[in-house]
């Protein structure tokens, strides 16, 4: 059998390499050596059809790769890689597939076809990135290294397309795009085909997909249907220079909008801290799908998501760090790369985690935080001097935030740090209750009774009226009840005054009748008691306050004279109270001029002229009680009612008997 020859080309690749009998006998139809050139050498070139020819030979497409036109040409012409046949005609194949512009000029020439036929087929790679129809793309979202393509397309494009039979099926541009993963022609999935490795013929089109399409069935059988997501028509609508669905993402580098675009995605789906090895395909697809829906609306949309994602600061054991909130995205943007190109989105990061989140100046946050927009209560307490479980009952109290809220630990309960200065301000200037009873000189209880009776309002307002505060006391509010008091003095301080605790006691009224005396200026003799101040110094005439709040005397019976009046036990009468046998009124002792419960004296007279109790009645007749009731059942006399254990009868069917 005719030895094959491999001519390699490069400082490392070098001379010729033979083919055994079998691996030529396993070379496909596809990308096959023409018999009549089949062993031919490399200098024997010019023996093939005029240069200007190769042009002729096989068209180049219009979304095809130089690299890959290069590679069908070479095949086409026997070479059994494209370097050799570069290196023949004076450029390097490489240089081809890097976009080299010198290599691509030489490559026009030898075609003898204008540099700007084949410029839509140049991609530029410098620095780990390629330029792929004006659109930026880095290394990783790049198929360069091994075969990937849609079999349909291999197949349709030797039944279809024009040129030498078996060396027609080209490599497209979008073949190379990772975000591009679909055959939009076909439906199916685009394919890194199973078979042999063949790195050694990196970006070699033609030689790479002879060797995976040996097995033309099995080639076309790895062909599966897979949707086109929402990522892939937008990659795809930027590289061809056509209006896209989001002018946001537009502002940005292709790479950095696929990347953004397949971690939110991701993350929506799995969680921010997803693993994106775990991912399949099908599940890449649906993740950068999703991503681009939700970016697609702007940046605005983009916020929102990030603010959605801060919510896992209020889950127990969470923190502020930017792998807990964000994930892979913080990830990929903190530590993956120091790429300017993603500053933007570095920065929108950054804002929405200020505005959201506690921090403040002496913390970082992609560069250091120098001003607060949120407080947490435990923050506030710190740079307050609050204590925080104190400055979180003010701010539920003032409505600033809600009951769930004030359930949380300090570090969680949130308010803008400019409603909590002006807050805590306004906390400040009121008096807690030690500190306002004081000021008033209050004794006792009477700080109480003044708060209790409305005299001094449990709360202080800032001027807007914005806030309220649990137990604090206004000192306006104070100083106003305190000259509403001196007002009331009328005359100089003698013997005959008391200050006000002794008048409550000998007068016997409450403190806040003695409070509403004054306050209304309805005493004659009110003194101001010097060496003192408040409430302490006023002084007040005991028998004029008696005047005011003596009660006024009524007939009617107290319960406790029940008892000697009825007569009966104790018992007896708080059971016909309780059953209300005898009816009760609440009226003020006008002595001790508090409540208390009274009998009329008319229903008392009623209850007595009606009813008897089987204990008087024995009394009066001087029985036993055993041998009055068995009389009285003997003339079909029963008790109307048992009250505490003794029987009632009526007085009139009773006295008939005895």
């Amino acid at each position: 059998m005719q030895v094959e020859q491999e001519r390699l080309h490069g400082h490392q690749l070098g001379g010729t390499r033979t083919l055994s009998g079998s691996a030529a006998r396993r070379r496909p139809s596809l990308g096959r050596i023409p018999p009549q050139i089949e062993g031919q050498e490399r200098n024997e070139i010019r023996s093939t059809p005029s240069m200007t020819r190769l042009a002729e030979l096989l068209p180049f497409n219009a979304d095809e790769t130089v690299a890959s036109y290069c590679s069908r040409l070479a095949v086409a012409c026997g070479y059994r890689h494209s370097r050799s046949f570069a290196n023949d005609l004076g450029f390097r194949f490489q240089g081809l597939v890097v976009g080299n512009d010198t290599d691509v000029k030489q490559f026009a020439s030898v075609l003898d076809v204008p540099e700007s036929k084949l410029s839509p087929g140049v991609i530029v790679t410098e620095n780990r990135t390629s330029t792929v129809s004006g659109q930026k793309l880095t290394r990783a979202l790049m198929e360069r290294y091994r075969l990937r393509l849609c079999p349909l397309c291999i197949r349709d494009d030797e039944r279809n397309l024009e040129g030498r039979k078996g060396f027609r099926a080209y490599g497209r541009i979008d073949w190379l795009v990772c975000p591009i993963r679909t055959c939009e022609t076909h439906g199916t999935k685009l394919i890194t085909p199973i078979g042999e490795d063949a790195r050694q013929y990196m970006h070699d089109f033609a030689v790479n997909l002879a060797i995976a399409a040996a097995n033309v069935e099995e080639f076309l059988s790895q062909a599966e249907p897979m949707d086109t997501d929402s990522l892939q028509r937008y990659v795809q609508a930027r590289l061809r220079g056509m209006p896209t669905a989001s002018t946001w993402l537009d502002t940005m580098p292709l790479y950095i909008a696929v990347r953004l675009c397949e971690i939110v995605g991701a993350a929506e789906r799995h969680g921010v801290r997803f693993k994106p090895k775990t991912l399949n395909d099908q599940e890449l697809s649906s993740a950068a799908g999703t991503g681009f829906d939700i970016l697609s609306g702007g940046a605005d949309e983009f916020r929102d998501w990030l603010v959605r994602k801060t919510e896992s600061f209020y889950r127990k054991n969470s923190d502020l760090g930017g792998r807990f909130l964000f994930g892979r995205l913080y990830e990929k943007v903190a530590y993956e790369t120091d790429d300017s190109a993603y500053d933007p989105i570095r920065h929108i990061m950054r804002e929405v985690v200020i505005n959201t989140l506690p921090l403040g100046p002496g913390e970082e946050f992609f560069g250091p935080v120098t001003e607060r927009r949120i407080h947490s209560v435990h923050s506030a307490s710190r740079e307050y001097g609050i204590h925080p479980a104190r400055l979180a009952k003010l701010l539920a109290a003032a409505g600033l935030i809600t009951v769930e809220a004030s359930k949380l630990t300090f570090e969680k309960i949130l308010v803008a740090a400019d409603t909590m200065e002006r807050f805590v301000a306004e906390a400040k200037k009121g008096l807690n209750a030690a500190e306002a009873k004081a000021a008033l000189n209050a004794k006792g209880t009477q700080f109480e009774q003044l708060v209790k009776l409305g005299y001094i309002k449990a709360d202080v307002e800032d001027e807007t009226g914005a806030f309220s505060f649990i137990n604090r006391f206004s000192p306006a509010g104070i100083e106003e009840f305190l000259r509403k008091l001196r007002v009331a003095v009328t005359c100089e301080n003698d013997d005959g005054l008391i200050d006000l605790q002794q008048a409550r006691k000998r007068a016997n009224c409450s403190f806040g009748e003695l409070i509403d005396l004054l306050v209304n200026n309805k005493l004659e003799r009110v003194a101001f008691a010097s060496g003192e101040h408040g409430l302490a110094a006023i002084r007040v005439d005991v028998d004029e306050i008696k005047q005011y709040t003596a009660g006024a005397n009524h007939d009617c019976i107290p319960i406790h004279k029940l008892v000697k009046l009825m007569p009966s036990s104790s018992k007896i009468i708080r059971a016909l109270l309780a059953e209300k046998r005898i009816p009760t009124v609440e009226l003020r002792n006008h002595v001790t001029r508090n409540l208390q419960k009274y009998v009329a004296q008319e229903d008392f007279d009623t209850f007595m002229r009606e009813f008897v109790s089987l204990g008087n009645i024995a009394t009066r007749v001087n029985l036993r009680t055993w041998t009055v009731e068995r009389e009285l059942r003997h003339y079909g006399v029963v008790p109307v009612y048992v009250a505490g254990g003794m029987p009632f009868y009526r007085r009139a069917d009773a006295e008939a008997i005895f």
